[in-house]
């Protein structure tokens, strides 16, 4: 069990005793201190021990442990340990995502009885990858207004969660829109997105500069290997375009960012594909009524919003209209992936990925599996 000490304290005491009264054993609880301090346990643990792991927190310790499971060299055996969360987080999309499909109202109770009764689904993961530099997600990644609402929002935190409301509004009064270009190999019955594109581009990565070249090795280090990221053919790919200035970029492996945004209606677990939610070019005043429809998912009706599927996709990021040095956020699963912004990374520790080469997203289905209301 991961409990995230950076939470509040009385976050995490509730589904513990929650636990404690239905006779759960939990054979080891591990506190996490900091930063991918749950990355790494989960990538040194002895899984033979137990039949899962429970994740006490937010979202972003769930993925933490995703990506230190897919980094140990029996890789295939560990990713296949079912996965639980308890909602001690600000945005607990996860568990929003797997209740609602089962018709079940967001409580700590459901998410508890969720892991209880042992029913499991399988979950994509998505591979992220800029030359040798490669991260996994579950959930789903931003650029543009989201992307800068969830991270710039931060230093206001000691207004609790009317921070993102007072952003939101914020941002989209002062709206800023981003130069770039989304290529993408569209799910079937979705070819009719975006733009051909003429030139072969290949899915796979060979650790290069260009994530578009040669091929996604196995990552050695001595007789140990991790796991390296999905395979594709690259044979019967079609890629299209879109480009910006995009007002907002969201990719998507669930339905639901937090409790109360529904960022990809159509969105399923396990199909092997990401829904793209693209916000082009509008007024201010637009951009301030999406942000409103996102409660339902409402939102992807306006003719200012192309939503479609995808099997693999690129962002390739540029600056933010009207300027020659400033480009976006780029985050993945509430983390900074990649800042084009070089005056704000000093108070950062060092980024993923850098901001402008192409960052290349690739499904592989099924590859994790997570506790389920059914």
């Amino acid at each position: 069990m991961f409990i995230n000490l950076l939470l509040m304290k009385d976050r995490c005491r509730a589904p513990l005793c929650f636990l404690a009264i239905l006779n759960f054993k939990c054979e080891t609880s591990s506190e996490t201190n900091y930063r991918l301090h749950a990355q790494e346990i989960a990538g040194s643990l002895d899984l033979k021990k137990y039949d899962g792991i429970v994740c006490v927190s937010g979202d972003g310790i769930l993925v933490e442990v995703v990506n230190g499971l897919l980094q140990r060299d029996d890789w295939d055996k560990a990713i296949k340990v079912p996965l639980g969360i308890i909602p001690a987080g600000t945005g607990n999309g996860m568990v929003q995502g797997l209740l609602h499909s089962a018709g079940e109202p967001f409580s700590m109770s459901n998410a508890v009885f969720a892991i209880i009764r042992g029913h499991r689904r399988a979950l994509d993961v998505t591979s992220v990858v800029q030359g040798k530099t490669r991260f996994f997600s579950v959930m789903m990644l931003t650029w543009g207004l989201v992307a800068d609402i969830d991270i710039e929002s931060e230093k206001f935190r000691w207004m609790g969660s009317a921070r993102i409301d007072f952003y939101s509004l914020l941002r989209a009064v002062n709206l800023r829109r981003y130069n770039g270009r989304i290529l993408f190999v569209p799910a079937p019955g979705y070819e009719g997105f975006g733009d051909p594109v003429e030139q072969t581009i290949s899915c796979k990565s060979n650790g290069a500069t260009n994530a578009a070249e040669g091929d996604i090795p196995d990552v050695c280090n001595n007789e140990t290997c991790t796991y390296s990221g999905p395979s594709t053919d690259d044979a019967d790919l079609e890629w299209r375009s879109l480009k910006g200035p995009f007002v907002n970029v969201w990719i998507s492996n669930i339905a639901f960012a937090s409790e109360g945004v529904m960022i990809a209606p159509q969105a399923q677990f396990a199909d092997g594909y990401l829904d793209a939610a693209i916000i082009k070019d509008c007024p201010w005043s637009v951009a301030l009524g999406l942000l409103l429809r996102m409660k339902d998912g409402s939102y992807i009706e306006s003719p200012y919003v192309e939503y479609f599927k995808v099997k693999a996709l690129r962002i390739e990021p540029g600056l933010r209209v009207g300027s020659s040095t400033i480009g976006g956020i780029i985050d993945s699963d509430g983390e900074v992936l990649a800042r084009g912004d070089r005056s704000q990374t000093k108070e950062e520790p060092e980024h993923l990925m850098a901001y402008g080469p192409p960052i290349q997203l690739m499904v592989d289905q099924g590859l994790a599996t997570i506790f389920s209301p059914r």
